[in-house]
């Protein structure tokens, strides 16, 4: 039978895989994301249905208690974590900054197409030129 840990661990599993569907249904995550966390929740509820599988953890790791081991994975697991999040802001900012200059360079023509042509100028103007002419 199952312990308390198991019956938590799978029911955070399965809640795991149910909020990265409804995300994915809702077009709120990306591919690369479902993915990630898919992967996360399928490897959680396989470890917790299945508690034997810890003891790779003892054989990968050579420690002697279960628990070190599985803080260890843990550990490995948080830093590529970060790790990948770091990367993804890295590219947003360089995706950012590359936008931004886009606009920049949009906008400083659009201002020196409609300082050098007087045909932009305000309708007020135009208005006072025809006025002066009568």
């Amino acid at each position: 039978m199952l312990g308390n840990y198991s019956v938590i661990g799978l029911f955070f599993a399965l809640f795991i895989l149910a909020l990265d569907f409804y995300l994915l249904r809702k077009r709120k995550i990306e591919g690369k994301g479902f993915v990630f966390w898919f992967i996360t929740g399928v490897v959680l509820a396989l470890f917790s249905g299945v508690p034997a599988l810890f003891s790779l953890f003892l054989l990968l790791f050579g420690t002697e208690l279960l628990i070190s081991a599985v803080v260890a994975t843990g550990f490995f697991f948080f830093l590529i974590a970060f790790f990948y999040i770091h990367y993804r802001i890295s590219e947003l900012k360089s995706q950012l900054m590359k936008l931004t200059m886009e606009i920049s360079v949009s906008k400083y023509g659009q201002q020196q197409q409609g300082a050098g042509n007087p045909a932009h100028g305000s309708p007020r103007k135009k208005e006072r030129k025809v006025d002066r002419k009568r």
